[in-house]
């Protein structure tokens, strides 16, 4: 899935579509109960994290010899923040908790994800 994200074959467009579906989906969730602002933070963290992982892992060679102990990093560090916070979470309406952290997670990968490829027109 990040693959396709970080393709070319994904548009400013359809990245657009994905955040806009992404908010509504968190909004429709927080109708039925909020995410707490400490687990909301959390969840932006994880998600940025992710892109950070990525862009590190991109940088190592691929004839380094921690190219796969890095790798395994990449994959398992944020699956094991994710299954920590659900964890954490209040017991009542968990599933809508879950939805919002996971929107909260993809929202602070969008954001770093997106950054770099913004246009600033200085007039």
């Amino acid at each position: 899935m990040l693959q396709f994200w970080y393709s070319d074959r994904c548009t400013r467009q359809i990245k657009l579509l994905v955040c806009i579906a992404t908010c509504v989906m968190i909004y429709l969730c927080s109708t039925v109960q909020q995410l707490s602002a400490m687990f909301t933070g959390i969840s932006l963290m994880i998600g940025m994290g992710i892109h950070l992982l990525r862009a590190l892992s991109l940088k190592i060679a691929a004839d380094n010899p921690y190219k796969n102990g890095f790798t395994l990093l990449f994959r398992l560090m944020p699956f094991t923040a994710l299954m920590t916070l659900i964890a954490a979470l209040p017991t009542e309406h968990k599933v809508i908790l879950i939805l919002q952290s996971i929107g909260f997670i993809a929202i602070g990968l969008f954001i770093l994800s997106t950054f770099p490829n913004r246009r600033f027109d200085p007039s």
